[in-house]
Formats: structure tokens, C-alpha cells, sequence
């Protein structure tokens, strides 16, 4: 999915604002006002729309510093898939825990970890920094449970 605009003068009044784009085939593409390509108005010539986005290139995995799961970190979301997530907050801060396999990563909004935000690739974030020296070790207790038996007695109607 792409946005763009029509640069074709006689379709031009037709599609007035930005529009997206939905590539069918190399040289098509189905054209909605909203981001669902089954909401299309058609399927015009690609040579009558230019795209208003570059997206950047997804950074290189490779570049990660090492990281300890178990550890708190935060960081910046610096890329995304095209269209894809509802996070629109590039450039914004989250708290990060690492998963075990140090390729994706759980992040929260906020520092107690109670708002999630998802599950992204690590390579999406930069500029980290340890929050939480030691490890996030939860332990749950459970209590006995004491069972009650109850005497029911059946109720007759008639």
C-alpha cells in the first residue's frame, strides 16, 4: 500500500486529496480513499499517480548491540513496515525486554510495563539504554484454595 496523488489533469478533480494506492500488476493500481484495497474506486494506470512517501529501508540486523534478556532497556522505534501496525509514533521511546533469541523484543509504553505496545524485531529500535540492573524475576505464590462442600437442596416448583 502506498499514498499518492493524481497527476493526471483530467482525473484530477476526481481525486482531489491523497489517495492510496494498491499495485496490481507492475503497471496498475487500485485506487481507494481509504487504507483497505477492497474500498477501491477503480483500477487506473500507475502512470497517473505519483507516490508522496519514500519509505526508508528496513536497518540491518547485524548492527545490534549485545543484550541480556531478562533486562529492561529502552529505546527508540526507529522504523516500521509500510502500512502495517497501528504504531504511529516513530521516533518515541519504549521500555524493551529482549527475548531469549536477541531478534525480537516485547516493549511497553511506559517504565512500570503495564501499557504493552507489541512485539517487534529488535533491528527496529536504536540508541539503547539499560534501565533495570537486575533481572525480572516475578514470583507468584499461590494460595491454598479451601474447598467448601455445599449443601443444595432442590427446590420443587409443583
Amino acid at each position: 500500500m502506498l499514498q499518492g496523488r493524481c497527476v493526471d489533469p483530467e482525473l484530477a478533480s476526481e481525486f482531489s486529496k491523497t489517495v492510496y494506492l494498491f499495485p496490481n500488476g507492475p503497471l496498475n493500481y487500485y485506487v481507494s480513499r481509504f487504507p483497505n484495497k477492497n474500498a477501491h474506486m477503480g483500477c487506473f494506470q500507475a502512470d497517473k499517480f505519483q507516490s508522496v512517501e519514500d519509505w526508508p529501508p528496513e536497518p540491518d540486523a547485524a548492527d545490534l548491540p549485545p543484550m541480556e534478556p531478562g533486562k529492561v532497556y529502552s529505546g527508540q522505534l526507529v522504523w516500521k513496515p509500510r502500512g502495517k501496525f497501528l504504531v504511529s509514533k516513530l521516533q518515541q521511546r519504549y521500555f524493551i525486554l529482549p527475548e531469549a533469541n536477541q531478534k525480537n523484543a516485547i516493549f511497553y509504553k511506559d517504565r512500570e510495563r503495564k501499557q504493552l505496545g507489541g512485539c517487534f524485531p529488535l533491528h527496529w529500535f536504536t540508541d539503547f539504554q539499560l534501565i533495570e540492573e537486575e533481572a525480572l524475576e516475578e514470583s507468584f505464590e499461590m494460595e491454598p484454595v479451601e474447598e467448601e462442600v455445599a449443601n443444595f437442596e432442590q427446590m420443587s416448583l409443583f
